[in-house]
Formats: C-alpha cells, sequence, structure tokens
C-alpha cells in the first residue's frame, strides 16, 4: 500500500498531544477509502471522541478511556475492523521486538495499514501507522510530525524506534 498522491502527510497532523491514536485511524481511512477530510483537524478531534467513547459510532461497545490518557488500543481495534471489515487482534510485543517486527510484516502483507503503539520502557505513549514494508524497514506515518518515515528491521528489534522521540515496540494492531 502506499501514500495516496492527493493527501499530504502533514495535512494530518495530529492537532493536540492526545489525538496521535486518531489521527491514526483518520489516516487509515485516507488509505482504504476514497473519502478525505474537508478539515482533517476536525475529524481528528471527532475521532478521538469516538475511540475513548463507551459506544462508538460503529455500534461496538467498548471500554470507555479517559480522553487526556490518549487512545486505547482495543478502540483502534475496533475502528481498523470497521474499515476493513476484518478481525483485527492487538498483539503485545514489548518483551519479543522481533517477533513483533514479523507480525508486522505479516498484517502489512494483508494490505492493510497497522496501526503501532509505541512508548519508553514502561509505557505505550504514541501510535503510528504502518503504511507499507520497504526494503529492511517499515514506512509509517507519524501523526507527531504528520510525516512518512522508513524505520530500519534492527531499530525496531532493538527498541530504538526513535519517531516522537520514543524507542521501544509495544503493541501491533
Amino acid at each position: 500500500m502506499r501514500w495516496p498522491d492527493d493527501v499530504r502527510p502533514d495535512s494530518l497532523r495530529q492537532p493536540d498531544q492526545v489525538s496521535c491514536g486518531a489521527a491514526s485511524v483518520v489516516a487509515a481511512r485516507v488509505l482504504l477509502t476514497p473519502w478525505r477530510p474537508e478539515r482533517a483537524s476536525s475529524e481528528i478531534q471527532e475521532e478521538h471522541r469516538h475511540l475513548t467513547s463507551s459506544r462508538s459510532p460503529r455500534d461496538r461497545m467498548q471500554f470507555p478511556w479517559p480522553q487526556r490518557f490518549g487512545t486505547p488500543p482495543w478502540a483502534v481495534a475496533n475502528a481498523l475492523r470497521s474499515l476493513t471489515g476484518r478481525h483485527i487482534a492487538t498483539v503485545f510485543v514489548r518483551p519479543r521486538p522481533e517477533i513483533g517486527f514479523e507480525v508486522l510484516q505479516a498484517q502489512l502483507g494483508d494490505g492493510r495499514p497497522v496501526a503501532i503503539f509505541i512508548g519508553n520502557r514502561w509505557l505505550p505513549r504514541h501510535v503510528v501507522l504502518a503504511v507499507r514494508a520497504t526494503d529492511g524497514g517499515i514506512e509509517v506515518f507519524d501523526p507527531a510530525a504528520g510525516a512518512l518515515r522508513v524505520i530500519g528491521r534492527t531499530r525496531w528489534t532493538e527498541h530504538r524506534i526513535d519517531i516522537a522521540g520514543w524507542s521501544h515496540f509495544w503493541f501491533v494492531v
């Protein structure tokens, strides 16, 4: 999957410190459908409200989450399930980043974008969206920068990701 030519990545930059998960879901929608946001910042903030509520607009019950803590993995999985029509699993990869990288590559091989939770050694703190596998790495959309970056295999497997200041690989969704 490639980033669409008619959407600049910086147009989907997260509007605040807690909406990286929502920006990643909006980016996934852009990648998977012909839809394009008219006011991306508003769309991302609205998506964040949906992702942290007890009932998503996709008619799935979900555990509510305080908005100030960002987006929980199960809400991102529900949103991606709604976009793809497929079961989306959340895989905890923090203790085994090598396996996490293999899971990430396999998920990208299924032709869909993949959400990734990264953080420090203690907590997941940021969500990025894997767009495609490249030779030796993964191209991701980083909503904090509003940019596409390629992160090599070794940086994933050694917890040296270095996106938005975060190093550790936590979840593949």
